[in-house]
């Protein structure tokens, strides 16, 4: 064997360490994020909601990275707008994903007029494939005059290590 060879050989060897090492999980990693893009169509319902709620927002979800499946919204707060954006009411209230793989728990904050709806939500909690989670999604969309909410999602949910 040459010399040229035998170093190779050393610097490829030495190398290999170093590589097993690049790839092993990292627990202080922060999580792998997932752009999330969807579309959100809801009613408001009497029947159906969470227990003890006389009123909600029922929903279904269609999305990528498993966001598919129904919602549950309820406000438990809400002000008027600026004096200078008649019509506009600002509100909050907890906001669940439920989908086969598991549910998210959201916190969400929004405006909404007769026509329009934007909201800003953030993961609270989760379970089962979420649970873990982390992330927010922008919530943009139109009202009709029968009450139908049809909205798109966007955001970054970003699962707990070991979650696929």
């Amino acid at each position: 064997m040459s010399i040229q060879t035998r170093r190779l050989a050393c610097l490829v060897l030495a190398g290999v360490p170093l590589l097993a090492f690049a790839t092993t999980p990292d627990a202080s990693r922060p999580p792998p994020c997932k752009h999330v893009h969807a579309e959100l169509v809801e009613v408001g319902a009497t029947e159906g909601c969470n227990a003890g709620l006389a009123s909600c927002f029922l929903g279904e979800v269609v999305g990528n990275h498993g966001l598919v499946g129904t919602t549950h919204f309820a406000s438990d707060s809400a002000a008027a707008g600026p004096a200078t954006s008649p019509g506009f009411i600002s509100y909050g209230g907890a906001f669940e994903y439920r989908t086969a793989h598991g549910r998210l728990f959201m916190r969400e904050t929004g405006v909404t007029d007769p026509a329009v709806v934007t909201a800003y939500q953030r993961i609270d909690h989760g379970d089962g494939r979420y649970a873990g989670a982390t992330g927010y999604f922008f919530v943009s969309g139109t009202k009709s005059q029968a009450g139908i909410i049809s909205t798109e999602v966007s955001g970054e949910l970003c699962l707990a290590p070991g979650r696929p």
